[in-house]
């Protein structure tokens, strides 16, 4: 350190030379910090520009967007442990039951509820006037729905579950049951369906966006369903009938198809993409945030993830970016990553921006341009899941973390799912030491780092440490209000 001090606007400006992982470390913490702010408990939702919006008349009128926007504002709730500010969420999500099993009723007569894309302070649920490559989106709430089981798995508050959650969670899968047809080959098929602001190239050689069973429209119903019936299974309601005819659709959904180029197939056909730069990554979400794409089950799907990232690009939005370090993430994949880092942190001047392109203003404000906050909020969830990601019976240990870039560091108090509490620790790009607790009986839970795996028995109250095998290094009992 030379002594002089840089404004934060300078310090984005350099990074592309000294890479200040502090820099990095407050970025991610100003995402919590941000959500904390507009998010809390009686609040309203964290909208497309959170409380900070300065205009009358703001862009897309600052509403929460249920096609990405909103979700991604919410996605560092769990793993960063902020559960609590994920309460204005459900509660929008019970408003929009109510008014959305009006629109389910009148505009499709279909039982549950539904809404589409864009929704505001009243819990609009019909759809928006305009152009149907965006407006034709009746997948705003499974969408949605797919944060109640989350919330459950992260903190086993059956009381949640049971009087909040399932619920809601059972209208929606009502309405998906009627929404669903009759289609090709025996299959459940929505139709129409389309793949979020993204058009294709129709037979006829004209541009379109209407099709039928989009790879987004199957990921979400699959997470929804699966979401219904581990419910019941947790609640004892796994004989209804209900829950037989949601097996029963779940099971005659369409797979995840792979296109002729290797990348996974956007729309029920092998359309041609008029534009393979395209800022969304909807056909990806069966891997993030969704889990029908894992690199365990699914290997050849990962392989054609990682073909549809390539073909995508690294360039666009803020939000986009950090949607695609998520996604590399879960790839495993720590270069890429954190290539992403260094793309978002380009500094914008307000007064000379470029659509779409994406970048840091000085106050570390994401750029989209126009201004919207998601992705300060992406890009945490995204380090988080470069440090630590978890599913109902694993735990991974640095899954992504960029090795050479960050060789020292220490993260506190991330969470995984059953509610365990994670420290990690590590030392020349190798982990040192992991702690991790719950104060729930999880049982049995498997912890991976680098391919080697051990299993080990969680037990309430106690505290874990293992080190870079695994082995358990110590086990201690967890006082009450010790944070380690």
């Amino acid at each position: 350190m030379d002594g002089t001090f840089k404004s934060t606007a300078e310090r984005v400006k350099s990074f592309k030379d000294d890479e200040d992982p502090l820099l990095v470390e407050l970025l991610f913490h100003f995402g919590r910090y941000l959500l904390i702010s507009c998010s809390r408990p009686g609040t309203q939702v964290a909208n497309l520009q959170g409380i900070w919006n300065k205009d009358i008349e703001p862009a897309w009128d600052a509403s929460p967007h249920l096609n990405i926007n909103l979700e991604m504002n919410y996605w560092p709730s769990l793993s960063c442990n902020l559960s609590e500010c994920q309460e204005p969420l459900f509660d929008l999500i019970a408003s929009l039951a109510v008014n959305g099993s009006k629109t389910a009723k009148v505009n499709y007569e279909a039982s549950g509820w539904v809404t589409h894309h864009v929704s505001d302070i009243w819990a609009k649920t019909s759809p928006e006037h305009g152009d149907p490559v965006w407006a034709v989106w009746p997948m705003g709430g499974a969408w949605l729905c797919t944060h109640l089981w989350e919330h459950y798995s992260f903190t086993m508050d059956k009381d949640f579950l049971e009087n909040k959650a399932y619920p809601l969670l059972a209208g929606c899968a009502s309405f998906l049951l009627d929404w669903l047809i009759e289609g090709h080959g025996g299959y459940l098929e929505t139709n129409p369906s389309t793949s979020p602001e993204h058009s294709f190239i129709a037979p006829d050689g004209k541009t379109a966006s209407i099709s039928y069973s989009s790879a987004m429209d199957m990921a979400i119903i699959k997470e929804v369903f699966s979401a219904v019936i581990s419910s019941a299974e947790v609640l004892g309601r796994s004989d209804s009938d209900f829950i037989k005819q949601i097996k029963k659709a779940l099971s005659r959904l369409p797979p995840t198809k792979i296109a002729r180029d290797g990348s996974i197939m956007e729309w029920a056909q092998d359309f041609e993409d008029p534009e393979v730069h395209h800022r969304h990554l909807s056909h990806l979400f069966g891997l993030f945030p969704g889990h029908t794409i894992t690199i365990e089950k699914t290997p050849d799907l990962c392989k054609a993830a990682v073909n549809s990232l390539y073909k995508r690009g690294d360039n666009g939005p803020g939000w986009s970016a950090t949607w695609k370090m998520a996604l590399w993430a879960r790839l495993h994949n720590s270069e890429h990553a954190y290539k992403l880092i260094g793309q978002l942190f380009n500094l914008v001047d307000p007064d000379h921006e470029i659509e779409f392109r994406g970048g840091l203003y000085g106050n570390l404000f994401a750029a989209h341009p126009p201004f919207q906050i998601d992705a300060n909020f992406g890009f945490t969830a995204a380090i988080a899941e470069m440090l630590v990601q978890s599913t109902e019976h694993d735990l991974y240990l640095l899954p992504a973390l960029p090795q050479e870039k960050w060789a020292e560091g220490c993260v506190k108090g991330l969470k995984a799912r059953g509610n365990i509490t994670v420290n990690i620790c590590w030392k020349k790009g190798e982990l040192h030491e992991a702690c991790f607790w719950s104060k729930n009986e999880n049982g049995l839970k498997r912890l991976h780092y680098r391919g080697t795996v051990t299993t080990v028995t969680l037990s309430h109250g106690n505290i874990y440490r293992f080190n870079k095998q695994l082995k358990c290094m110590k086990t201690c009992l967890l006082k009450e209000g010790t944070f380690i």
